[in-house]
């Protein structure tokens, strides 16, 4: 009764396991597919991109001043005296529109316009990040694939020398230091194998996350990252195409020789004139707040008008306009005290300012590319020597334990070792192997910090 309910038990489990591992769907991803869909799917980029809509929502209701203007006003007046019950309607339609404006753009449409040309910037920004972290997540899940790989042959090769000598110390061909010291091995590399499985399950989810597939999905790498072939000469130029800080600048620049052009506003002559032609008018307007000239047309015709007797108490304007009227005035500045002169050097000021951090930070970017540039090429040549150091280590270790379990086994310059040198010897191809492994990460982390640098996502 107990095997059989076991079996059941067992039986329900494995294909509860199936059933699960058979819902989850496997997605095999390329590096611009995964960087397409991060780029749809993040929350961080969609959020940036719903900034940069309300600033141009903002932008368009700052413009609206300058689209047509249509309504109604209606008038309802009542009065009774004694008997007499005075009534009085009146509605007219309002229809305006603004005809040209000269001057200085006003601050509400300027501040507008900047929010959207920062938040582009600030969006693009945001696009690249996402690609660089994408990039980043696969060089390292990439990475610790093959180390899992490489370390698996390891821990095979190492498993088969166990095997061996337990064989070899219950024939008591060898010490049990031997066995120890194999086991020691094997142990480690079990470690580190553990251990970049759990990176590996960390680094998946995070990438999981990024591209906004489904948690429960499985994701396979279909290749590695292709490596850059770019001179250093070609590196600067791509960086100062791309980068966004330039690009900030040089619309900081664009503004500010804009707002020292338009302080010679401030002694253009303060006008204000209307023409009108019984309901149709045309007007000119000065706005001092923002130095802008705006020129109107409003027509506002009667629509509905109740018939009245002339000596109503409510006939306080002329219902209708006929003939035509024409109002100017003109007041010429003569002397403001140097107002305008000193607001145009602090505008130029402000923009010669404004240069000389464009060129401080062309020159900033020539140096940090050079930098990343030749930290790549340091990282490479690190990278093969720890190589070459991991084969030297493993030769010593595998020959030290050589001349240890075949005593008569002659090798020059390995004479009178010990389990202690064995152990040393241990140590050190563990650390070698370590630090390669880091080695070839850093190589990768140096590649793709000289993209950033670079501001490169193709």
């Amino acid at each position: 009764m107990k095997k059989r309910l076991t079996a059941l038990v067992m039986g329900t489990l494995f294909f509860g396991i199936v059933s699960v591992v058979s819902g989850q769907r496997l997605v095999s991803l390329r590096p611009a597919r995964a960087i397409e869909l991060a780029l749809q799917n993040n929350e961080t980029v969609k959020k940036a991109e719903k900034v940069l809509e309300r600033a141009k929502a903002n932008l368009r209701v700052s413009k609206a001043v300058y689209l047509p203007q249509v309504g109604i006003t209606g008038e309802y007046q009542r009065q009774k005296e004694g008997d007499i019950d005075e009534r009085d309607y009146l509605t007219r339609a309002q229809m305006s529109m603004l005809l040209v404006q000269f001057g200085e753009i006003p601050q509400g449409l300027d501040a507008a316009q900047e929010a959207v040309r920062k938040t582009e910037i600030e969006y693009e920004r945001g696009k690249k990040e996402i690609v660089h972290a994408v990039r980043n997540l696969w060089h390292n899940i990439i990475l610790t694939q093959e180390e899992i790989q490489q370390r698996s042959a390891f821990e095979v090769e190492l498993q088969k020398k166990l095997r061996s000598t337990e064989i070899k110390h219950e024939e008591k061909r060898i010490s049990f230091l031997s066995r120890l010291n194999t086991e020691l091995e094997l142990s480690e590399q079990q470690l580190a194998l553990n251990e970049l499985q759990r990176r590996l399950d960390i680094d998946t989810a995070e990438l999981i996350r990024l591209t906004g597939l489904d948690p429960l999905a499985q994701v396979a790498l279909s290749q590695p990252l292709s490596d850059d072939d770019i001179t250093l000469d070609a590196a600067v130029e791509l960086a100062l195409t791309n980068s966004l800080d330039l690009r900030d600048l040089q619309g900081d620049i664009v503004r500010q020789e804009r707002l020292a052009a338009e302080t010679i506003w401030n002694r253009f002559p303060e006008v204000s004139a209307e023409a009108r032609y019984k309901d149709l008018h045309v007007l000119l307007e000065q706005h001092q707040q923002n130095r802008t000239w705006d020129a109107k047309a409003l027509y506002d015709p009667v629509i509905w008008d109740r018939e009245r007797d002339t000596s109503s108490i409510f006939e306080t304007n002329p219902r209708t306009q006929d003939g035509w009227e024409v109002r100017f005035n003109l007041n010429i500045p003569l002397y403001d005290g140097k107002k305008t002169e000193n607001l145009r050097s602090v505008e130029i000021a402000e923009m010669e300012r404004l240069q000389l951090e464009y060129v401080e930070k062309v020159k900033s970017i020539r140096v940090e590319v050079r930098r990343d540039y030749h930290s790549v090429a340091n990282a490479k040549e690190q990278m093969e020597i720890q190589e070459k150091r991991v084969k030297i280590r493993e030769q010593q270790l595998r020959t030290i334990e050589q001349v240890l379990d075949e005593a008569t086994f002659d090798i020059p310059g390995y004479q009178g070792v010990t389990f202690n040198d064995a152990f040393q010897a241990q140590a050190q191809f563990t650390e070698a192997q370590r630090v390669f492994y880091q080695a070839r990460r850093d190589y990768a982390q140096a590649k793709e910090k000289l993209r950033e640098t670079m501001q490169w996502i193709e």
